[in-house]
């Protein structure tokens, strides 16, 4: 038997391991960047990567590049980001009639949330410069803008992902919302509220919290489907 026919015939078994292995993977991979992160965090060291970055951005600094990434800031900020949560999970609810993608939409937005208190409580790190016009008041690692655009934005991208339909519109709104992901954290840097190091760490977190909603959905999901059949079979 031909690999392609192994593949084919195992189908339904193969990409669900693939999927899991690497969001294992991307878990194990992310964890230990922040945990390398945090360690330094708590040793007081000074990070190279945040001296220059800032530095250079405090070269490249003009009116429209802080007129522009004050724009964007914002499409990260909490307010943006509860909005986006409860008019995804009301689409999922009402339109799409999917109840397990409305709860976990919720529940990945809010325990990003409560993780961010809970890690900013933790490290208390005095951010480069505090500029509440920003959002930039409060500790500053893990940014909580790059934490929760990547766990509302990214939990979109995968929800396209899963379409069928539209392919080239899903490819482009993906690749956008990516490409937002990134530009919310240069935000957070340009206008020096963020250190550099605040934006990965928040994207570290954000992934392994993204990666387990999505997991713990999926599974509810599997639940749920032999719940039903089991009630269609008692009927």
């Amino acid at each position: 038997m031909k690999i392609r026919e192994v593949f084919h015939a195992y189908k339904s078994i193969l990409v669900p391991c693939l999927f899991i292995f690497l969001g294992i993977t991307l878990m194990f991979a992310a964890s230990s960047l922040f945990l390398e992160l945090a360690e330094g965090i708590l040793e007081k060291d000074t990070f190279a990567l945040d001296e220059a970055i800032l530095s250079f951005f405090q070269l490249v600094e003009q009116p429209f590049l802080t007129t522009l990434f004050s724009f964007i800031t914002e499409l990260g900020s909490i307010w943006f980001i509860t909005l986006i949560t409860i008019f995804l999970s009301l689409y999922y609810w009402k339109k799409e009639q999917d109840v397990i993608v409305a709860i976990f939409v919720i529940i990945a937005s809010a325990g990003g949330g409560i993780l961010i208190l809970l890690l900013k409580y933790i490290f208390q790190r005095e951010r480069p410069s505090h500029a509440p016009e920003y959002d930039g008041s409060g500790f500053s690692f893990p940014s909580g803008h790059a934490l929760g655009s990547f766990i509302i934005y990214g939990f979109i991208i995968y929800l396209l992902f899963k379409e069928k339909r539209y392919m080239k519109t899903r490819i482009l709104l993906m690749a956008s919302l990516l490409l937002l992901i990134i530009c919310i954290g240069l935000s957070r840097v340009y206008l020096h509220v963020h250190y550099p190091t605040d934006i990965i760490a928040g994207y570290s977190i954000g992934l392994i919290w993204l990666i387990c909603c999505i997991f713990s959905m999926n599974l509810s999901k599997v639940y749920s489907r032999k719940v039903t059949r089991v009630n269609s079979l008692k009927k």
